[in-house]
């Protein structure tokens, strides 16, 4: 990660102290980022971008060449997340597109292997069969907030903890988890 992607983090992160903005912060951060560099991620998807934390954080951390493709349904959080994606010196790895993730996610092309749902909570499950045909062997999917929104992730749970294609573990925090499943095709 570059020294100015690692200031803007830096920065969000107090800035998220002070309001209480909710984003995937340092602990989750540590984790996420040993995961890209373990499995060598390329080709990520985030599904709910708010202002762009963890779109910095995935970029970041991906191998020059990689391309992460952020959806947010807000038009104004979306374009606050390009534009801390672009002072963040990622510029070219990143691209936002507006619009409900379940309408725009059939649209989108290309195989990914790195996901990040942290959206509409009762909708995970339907993000990540709306990508399945897609992901290639080896996938990372990371469910952000699975602790405090237990019940309505549970269908999710239930599909990535049943058995093939996914291997799944949930990482607990303290104050909420975080479920990380691969995808073995």
């Amino acid at each position: 990660m570059t020294k100015t992607a690692r200031r803007m983090l830096a920065l969000m992160d107090r800035a998220t102290t002070v309001w209480h903005i909710p984003v995937v912060g340092r602990a989750k951060g540590r984790l996420i980022r040993r995961l890209i560099e373990r499995h060598g991620c390329t080709r990520a998807l985030e599904v709910g971008s708010l202002f762009g934390y963890s779109a910095i954080l995935i970029a970041g951390n991906m191998p020059r060449g990689s391309k992460l493709t952020c959806i947010e349904n807000n038009p104004y959080l979306a374009k606050f997340c390009e534009s801390n994606a672009e002072h963040a010196g990622l510029k070219g790895r990143v691209k936002v597109v507006v619009g409900d993730a379940l309408r725009v996610l059939p649209f989108l092309r290309g195989p990914v292997d790195f996901m990040l749902l942290d959206a509409n909570k009762e909708d995970y499950l339907d993000y990540l069969k709306a990508v399945e045909p897609r992901l290639v062997k080896g996938a990372l999917i990371v469910a952000d907030n699975t602790g405090i929104y237990r019940r309505d992730v549970k269908p999710y749970l239930s599909h990535v903890r049943g058995g093939p294609p996914y291997t799944s573990r949930e990482y607990d925090f303290g104050d909420d988890c975080m479920e990380v499943s691969v995808y073995r095709g």
